[in-house]
């Protein structure tokens, strides 16, 4: 059975006066085989929405098998709390509870889903790539692409590694998960991303 890959609750982002934002990670579930894998878990605050978001796929945080952190800033890691029995994945390893294991930061997770290293945005960032979804390959990159058609960030720690991951992750994925907008489509055969109306060589 291929995965099932699917943003159950949207990313956000907006200004709301000089150096202040409101904002919230998009969460994404990923169905393989037997595991329910979700990716990032929102703003704190946003509990209710997720078990909203989970019960209307039949599930429960108990039910989630593992989640996946694509990076540990407040708006990816909010909810953390929900899933107490999942095994944790980020950047330095795993961990359920408190105990961790350090471990490669580009390893296959279950048949179908690997993380690879992405870092740019923030230094610890990873990325999720699902393979044989409906979709192709799909890259759920957290905030190393803000949304479709939108290049500029709030942060980034270094401009050399986010050029380099952009390049790294379009020159594999189908489609694209943004940390705050929807789901879009690599430009097929083209290594370019969108800048408002623009389109951006990053050979």
């Amino acid at each position: 059975m291929n995965p099932e890959v699917k943003i159950i609750k949207p990313g956000y982002f907006k200004w709301i006066g000089k150096n202040r934002c409101q904002t919230g990670s998009n969460v994404v579930l990923i169905c393989d085989g037997k595991k329910n894998i979700l990716a990032d878990t929102g703003s704190p605050g946003e509990d209710k929405k997720i078990i909203a978001a989970l019960k209307k796929e039949k599930l429960k945080p108990k039910d989630i098998n593992i989640v996946i952190l694509t990076h540990p800033h407040a708006d990816h890691i909010g909810n953390n709390f929900l899933f107490p029995k999942a095994l944790f994945v980020d950047s330095l390893g795993e961990f359920r509870g408190d105990k961790f294991l350090l471990d490669k930061a580009e390893r296959q997770i279950t048949k179908n889903v690997r993380i690879a290293k992405t870092p740019g945005h923030a230094l610890e960032d990873i990325s999720i790539i699902a393979s044989n979804t409906e979709f192709g390959i799909i890259a759920v990159v957290g905030d190393l692409f803000w949304r479709g058609g939108d290049n500029k960030l709030v942060q980034v720690e270094s401009p050399e590694n986010l050029a380099a991951s952009r390049k790294k992750i379009l020159l594999i994925a189908d489609y694209l998960i943004p940390g705050h907008g929807k789901m879009f489509k690599n430009p097929e055969g083209k290594e370019i991303y969108g800048e408002g109306d623009k389109a951006l060589n990053i050979h």
